[in-house]
């Protein structure tokens, strides 16, 4: 889609070539020759008003840094083993609503909670149809984002169809939609789109102030239609074959930045920003912006128990994958070895089989727990983390127990203790030297500066020589 190109260009080397050497012979060549040049001029500002050639003209732009991987998906992706795609390093994920009034995608639920179980970033997109109700859109768009789990990626709206509307219609529907949803959401929408399509169909029209997520298939920089000049996310293949989708290929994105760049868009008005973790150390609650909770909203609870008076809790089961799970994300001020302890409190927490994962620095590792046994902090063990983020603290419903015991497992809040490190300063206060030198000595004897002892000889010969002669002239 959208990545056909074409190029123009004009070679005056023959006609340069041409030009004879004899007076006339090179009077005439240099009159072909700017004839020539005339005639190209003419050509080129022809083509540049030329809107498929303007295209053709526009430059690459390639991203600013890093990138993060992602993907987008939709009932053609059938069922997802959403463990594996979180193994090939799929960072974030976006899920298709609907591609029209009446076609909902009856995947989107299930896709919804399996990239949320699976620790994804997720996100949602319609695909717009101009010609239908836009509001009616826009709801059933809202509706279904209530009904699960908060998204974590700002919504997208698909503009890639343009049910025969002129391109005033068009870009007066895709206004009414994005203020719509950004109204209900509090997050500022992202447009999905074409390069050849946006300045055909929507005729360029100016929507700068929202992120663009350009459609380009190629292994290169994309170009982006006018008047953008950055994008948010790149859309670079459809073909592409990941392990834990065998339904068909997938879509296959990068966004423009890091992960927590990317999660930093969807908080809008509606949360604070997750700080980094002091050199120190810092406590993470459950009820903080570095905790996501995901599963579905009618299996949790919230108690005015726990630290700070907050804490959620599910029951556990003995499913082989989670099906509510909560997660504390970690961005390290400075790399370190840590303690990391949990906080339970009696006698909510039930489970004697808490199974914590910790990833940090490259490593993962698993840490078991007796909810039942605790209450206040208890420790899971310690572990050396990077500076940067993506590292986390992961636990999960499957605990083993059986959902017919009602056991109940505890999401609350995590304390992270710097260690220090025993190379770099073994004893900060030092006890004091058992036997100092006085006050006042200080290199100094009788007001005079000692010196080294082989050192002073010579002065005192030098004496000794002065008082001999002192006395022979007396």
């Amino acid at each position: 889609m959208y990545d056909s190109t074409s190029y123009h260009s004009f070679n005056l080397s023959q006609q340069l070539a041409s030009s004879g050497q004899s007076g006339a012979q090179s009077l005439a060549g240099m009159m072909r020759v700017m004839t020539g040049l005339a005639l190209s001029a003419a050509i080129c500002c022809a083509v540049t008003l030329a809107p498929h050639d303007a295209w053709a003209a526009s430059p690459e732009v390639c991203a600013s840094g890093e990138t993060t991987f992602g993907i987008d998906v939709s009932r053609w992706q059938g069922e997802i083993d959403w463990t594996a795609v979180a193994g090939a390093d799929v960072k974030f994920v976006y899920v298709q609503v609907s591609r029209a009034l009446n076609d909902i995608d009856p995947m989107f639920e299930s896709n919804w909670q399996g990239a949320g179980a699976a620790g994804i970033a997720r996100g949602a997109y319609q695909r717009f149809q101009p010609d239908e109700d836009v509001l009616a859109q826009a709801d059933l768009f809202i509706n279904k984002l209530a009904a699960v789990e908060s998204a974590d990626l700002p919504p997208v709206l698909d503009v890639e169809d343009d049910g025969g509307l002129s391109s005033a219609a068009i870009a007066e529907a895709v206004a009414q939609w994005l203020n719509h949803v950004e109204a209900a959401t509090g997050v500022r929408p992202i447009i999905y789109t074409g390069r050849f399509f946006w300045e055909g169909a929507a005729a360029s029209a100016d929507f700068t102030g929202y992120p663009l997520w350009i459609a380009h298939y190629t292994n290169g920089c994309p170009t982006i239609p006018n008047p953008w000049t950055s994008w948010a996310i790149h859309q670079y293949s459809s073909t592409v074959v990941l392990p834990g989708i065998s339904a068909n290929t997938v879509d296959v994105n990068r966004f423009n930045g890091s992960l927590e760049q990317l999660l930093a868009l969807g908080c809008g008005t509606q949360c604070a920003s997750c700080e980094p973790i002091a050199a120190t150390g810092a406590v993470i609650d459950e009820s903080s912006a570095c905790y996501r909770a995901s599963g579905s909203p009618s299996s949790w609870r919230l108690e005015s128990e726990g630290y700070e008076g907050s804490l959620r809790w599910t029951f556990a089961t003995d499913a082989a994958e989670a099906d509510n799970l909560g997660q504390w994300e970690m961005f390290f001020a400075q790399e370190g070895r840590y303690q990391v302890e949990a906080y339970v409190a009696a006698p909510w927490g039930q489970s004697q089989s808490a199974s914590y994962e910790i990833q940090h620095g490259g490593t993962q590792s698993r840490a078991q727990l007796d909810q039942s046994a605790a209450d206040g902090w208890a420790s899971l063990g310690e572990f050396q983390f990077a500076a940067g983020g993506e590292q986390w603290v992961r636990l999960g419903d499957n605990t083993g127990e059986p959902l017919s015991s009602q056991t109940q497992i505890v999401f609350d809040a995590l304390r992270l203790s710097r260690i220090e490190d025993p190379g770099s300063d073994p004893d900060p206060d030092p006890d004091p030297d058992p036997d100092p030198e006085p006050e006042g000595r200080s290199g100094l004897i009788g007001g005079c500066a000692m010196v080294d002892g082989g050192s002073s000889w010579p002065l005192l010969l030098l004496l000794l020589a002065l008082l001999r002669r002192q006395r022979i002239r007396d």
